[in-house]
């Protein structure tokens, strides 16, 4: 069973050539939901944001943001449920928001 479900919207901004993400956590044992703000960073960077986030509202303990990237899903048979989807910037700024 999965613990938490990501749900990832990326924006791609073409005038400046920088991609941003941002991040809304799920924790199905309690429907609590945490979200990561609009945030510069390419590439796979959400999940680093997503997990250092899950660090510091203790939802991840053992763990410290430098050795948490794989280390924590592999270790736990990968409980996250990584829902990616590239979206216009207010989708991206909406989904950082609670």
């Amino acid at each position: 069973m999965k613990k938490y479900t990501a749900i990832v919207i990326k924006w791609f901004d073409k005038v400046n050539g920088n991609t941003y993400h941002s991040v809304r956590v799920i924790r199905h044992r309690d429907n609590k939901i945490l979200s990561c703000p609009f945030t510069y960073g390419y590439d796979e960077q959400y999940r680093q944001t997503a997990l250092a986030a899950m660090i510091k509202a203790r939802w991840i303990r053992g763990y410290t943001r430098d050795n948490v990237y794989g280390k924590f899903e592999r270790e736990r048979n990968y409980p996250i449920i990584w829902t990616v989807s590239d979206g216009l910037k207010r989708e991206c700024v909406a989904n950082g928001e609670v």
